[in-house]
């Protein structure tokens, strides 16, 4: 009989290495077998951390099918997944398979159960169950796209408990009204007087025959044509604005000098010559036109100071400087050239305001046949689409 000998308090401190595996280690009969490293790496390409955002079912889907895809002679498949599991954890869900206890889990259905039950709380639970009794479907959500949505909400959360009678009576309250006819008119009256059976294969039927229909039309129908007719109607809406903005353009009050349209009477450049022309009219009443270069007297040039005769500083300046002869006028400035004589008679106030009117007129109606050639347009995509929808 063996004595066993005391241990130190060193010896008692340090790890004695007896800490193993939460799983047990099942027993291989055969002789020689090898699982490749890749393999490993392929099992570790999604590895479930534990996150709130995670599904624990999807994790275990995925999982089972990627270790039926080897096959070694003398491993089942349920030691081939207790010897693989723990490569498929990260974070927080391997921190928790190691904290469970060494030798716990000796088959696949108590590891698995204990991994639905740790990362499946029931408050997850509850709101995925609430998710599937409330199901509504969304604006320009095809059937098919709402039954597929539907279904996926089951498979996160297989233990809901919700019987299947109640499951199709929910996803056909949850319809939009205009659905909730054509499943009418499919089960050849009302839906809720088929049995649970029957429905489900008429939901079924319908969706995979919108789908396929879908697919064909390349997304004609639904939002997509909705957003289309709301593009097409916000432009119409603008061209609708700018016509009436040239509307009222159109319809404002005309000057009380000029007759154009567009501006007040302040503001006519035609009013400004008038009263300028009026003004020197008056000024110049009695008087010669002034020219600097004309070859008489002129009046403009009496109060000039460089042309002044008196001399105002007699006391101080010698008489000699003040005898030379006057300058004479008749003499032009050297480089002088009189301007050619115009033929053409200059146009008169009417005829420049009947010119700025049919300008303008002119581009308030090209502003109009074109906005008008637009709407036109826009109204015959509309058209080509209400027969589309029609169809």
């Amino acid at each position: 009989m063996a004595v066993e000998h005391p241990k130190s308090l060193r010896e008692y401190a340090m790890p004695d290495g007896s800490l193993g595996s939460s799983i047990v280690q099942p027993t291989i009969t055969a002789a020689n077998y090898e699982i490749k490293p890749a393999f490993f790496q392929f099992i570790a390409q999604n590895q479930f951390a534990g996150t709130e955002v995670e599904n624990p079912n999807d994790h275990l889907d995925e999982f089972v099918n990627k270790c039926g895809t080897v096959k070694y002679q003398g491993i089942s498949d349920e030691q081939m997944k207790l010897i693989c599991f723990p490569y498929s954890l990260s974070g927080e869900a391997r921190d928790w398979l190691r904290s469970e206890g060494p030798n716990k889990y000796r088959t696949w259905e108590a590891l698995s159960k204990a991994f639905l039950a740790r990362f499946f709380s029931p408050a997850k639970t509850a709101k995925l169950r609430n998710d599937i009794t409330s199901f509504r479907q969304d604006d320009g959500e095809a059937l098919y796209e709402a039954w597929e949505r539907y279904k996926g909400l089951q498979r996160k959360c297989p233990h809901h408990g919700i019987p299947d009678w109640l499951l199709i009576q929910n996803f056909y309250n949850g319809l939009r009204d205009e659905i909730q006819i054509s499943v009418d008119a499919a089960a050849g009256g009302t839906l809720m007087a088929k049995t649970p059976e029957v429905a489900k294969q008429i939901i079924e039927e319908m969706s995979s025959n919108f789908h396929w229909r879908d697919k064909r039309n390349t997304k004609k129908g639904g939002k997509y044509e909705v957003d289309a007719l709301l593009a097409i109607q916000n432009s119409v809406h603008a061209l609708s604005m700018r016509m009436d903005q040239l509307s009222v353009g159109n319809t404002l009050k005309a000057c009380e000098v000029c007759g154009i349209q567009g501006h007040s009477p302040s503001e006519c450049a035609a009013a400004e010559s008038s009263s300028s022309q009026q003004v020197n009219a008056v000024y110049n009443q009695g008087k010669p036109p002034f020219n600097p270069y004309s070859n008489t007297y002129n009046e403009g040039w009496r109060h000039h100071p460089n042309f002044s005769y008196k001399n105002p500083n007699a006391s101080l300046n010698p008489p000699s400087l003040y005898h030379q002869p006057p300058p004479t006028y008749n003499q032009q400035p050297p480089g002088f050239q009189k301007p050619p004589p115009q033929n053409s008679p200059q146009k008169s106030n009417l005829e420049s305001m009947m010119e700025n009117f049919i300008a303008t007129q002119s581009k308030i109606n090209a502003d109009t046949s074109s906005a008008i050639q637009q709407i036109q347009a826009h109204n015959k995509i509309i058209d080509n689409l209400m027969a589309q929808m029609a169809q």
